[in-house]
């Protein structure tokens, strides 16, 4: 998801990349201490790695968490700490003016059909889809 929404998306008609993306400023900061100087496409690069390395590394975190069978409270709370440390590597969209919320259950419905499919929706969908499947899977193995 990562580099498709890096490189893939950018591509597409009516979208366009930022010129330098948060996570690649950390990037090229750290890359700057170590005197190594980057180019745009090693920057991308780097990030779109580290990105990757990291979320691998939130899920082998959260999977030796999972492991040794925690208590309620420390599940829950380890299902927040990955929601929130999942969220420092979702990309930081441009605030946009909010619309009036139809009111209504099929209104609700209605207009979240028509909703725009947006790369943080998507992330966090599938986010929300994962955990509960992650928890069915540990529910069965006990």
């Amino acid at each position: 998801m990562t580099t498709a929404e890096r490189v893939v998306l950018p591509r597409l008609p009516g979208r366009r990349a930022p010129r330098i993306l948060p996570w690649d400023e950390r990037v090229s900061d750290i890359a700057d201490l170590v005197g190594w100087d980057m180019s745009p496409r090693s920057r991308k690069t780097a990030s779109i790695t580290t990105q990757l390395l990291y979320a691998a590394a939130l899920g082998a975190v959260y999977a030796a968490i999972m492991s040794r069978r925690p208590s309620q409270a420390a599940r829950d709370l380890a299902d927040a700490a990955l929601i929130f440390a999942a969220s420092l590597v979702a990309p930081e969209l441009p605030r946009t003016k909010r619309k009036p919320r139809p009111r209504g259950r099929l209104a609700k419905l209605g207009h979240r059909a028509i909703e725009p499919v947006t790369v943080s929706r998507v992330f966090s969908r599938a986010t929300t889809l994962a955990l509960r499947a992650l928890e069915r899977t540990v529910g069965t193995a006990r």
